[in-house]
């Protein structure tokens, strides 16, 4: 007989402190605002992404200001081996011309203030995404799901501030 295991700790998702220059953090990291400009605004979780489990990010703040809105994917990098230094102006195509980092744009008609983009990957390397519960099927597929995942969003163009919503999800334990 398997036995459940009880001593997984659930933490809420929060960003980590490792960011574009345009990004400020609330104090308790769930929120994250790019300021000045429509671009350096690269952010990471704080910890892995487990299979299945959905990333929650609501629409806190929104613009007419610019084109284009949030980029979002995954990367095999710990932001924690980065530095602020080496993140490019966009995750869209620097950081996913290079190895270990996917993302994608979302349609600038889906961000919508107060709206929760909702997306997760699957152990064969698909991404899926929601809009307010909603699915909204496959965002692109091809990732490398063999190491650790973080979570990879860049608060772009009318997307100028993110929180992580949702219900806590479990840590990830290597």
């Amino acid at each position: 007989m398997e036995s459940i295991r009880t001593d997984v700790k659930v933490l809420p998702l929060a960003f980590h402190d490792l960011h574009s220059d345009n990004v400020q953090l609330s104090a308790d990291r769930r929120r994250a605002r790019r300021i000045e400009t429509f671009c350096k605004g690269i952010c990471f979780s704080v910890r892995p992404v487990t299979a299945n489990n959905s990333v929650h990010l609501r629409f806190a703040e929104v613009s007419t200001s610019w084109s284009g809105a949030v980029r979002f994917g995954f990367t095999s990098h710990d932001p924690a081996t980065l530095s602020r230094e080496s993140l490019p102006r966009y995750a869209c195509p620097d950081l996913t011309n290079r190895p270990g980092y996917w993302a994608k744009a979302l349609p600038e008609r889906l961000a919508r203030l107060g709206s929760v983009l909702s997306f997760r990957y699957t152990l064969t390397g698909d991404v899926l995404f929601a809009i307010d519960g909603e699915e909204k099927g496959m965002f692109f597929t091809g990732m490398n799901t063999k190491s650790l995942l973080w979570a990879l969003i860049d608060i772009y163009g009318n997307t100028t501030c993110i929180e992580f919503v949702g219900k806590d999800t479990p840590l990830c334990i290597p």
